[in-house]
């Protein structure tokens, strides 16, 4: 479970200002990663065209080496995904059971997958909200509010 708020990225703690009296030797820089990731062998043909697609979807440098282990996970359960929602479309949301009709198990796996790629796909920018803390140094701008507002 969740403790708190999530981190903020420099640039928005310097353009919300020094309201908690922090000294500005505090805010410090975001870590960078080297290089670019690469693709581990051994994914399916699903989870390499969604590897692919991400890499090629985001700004280049904001993925790194780093990131292959989170980015091999989101590709992974984007494939458990798609192969169980395509295994539902033929068997339906019921099953049957001994004791007669029965939520398909295949919905459970899917809502852990979809789990497991939001968790994943919010740290690695994937979504609007992940976006939005991702730190991109070599474009700020001298006034963060201007970078924050996109102007």
């Amino acid at each position: 479970m969740p403790k708190g708020e999530k981190p903020k990225s420099k640039i928005v703690k310097l353009a919300e200002g020094n309201r908690s009296n922090v000294g500005i030797h505090r805010i410090y820089d975001e870590p960078q990663g080297l290089g670019h990731p690469r693709m581990p062998p051994g994914l399916n043909e699903l989870a390499e065209e969604m590897w692919l697609y991400t890499v090629s979807s985001l700004p280049d440098g904001v993925l790194t080496r780093a990131d292959e282990a989170a980015l091999e996970a989101y590709a992974v359960n984007w494939s458990v995904f798609r192969q169980a929602r395509e295994k539902l479309d033929k068997t339906g949301l019921l099953v049957q059971s001994p004791q007669g009709p029965v939520r398909n198990p295949l919905l459970v796996v899917m809502n852990n997958a979809v789990k497991a790629m939001m968790s994943t796909g919010s740290e690695l920018g994937l979504t609007p909200a992940g976006r939005a803390r991702l730190a991109h140094p070599e474009k700020w701008d001298s006034d963060p509010i201007t970078l924050l507002l996109g102007e």
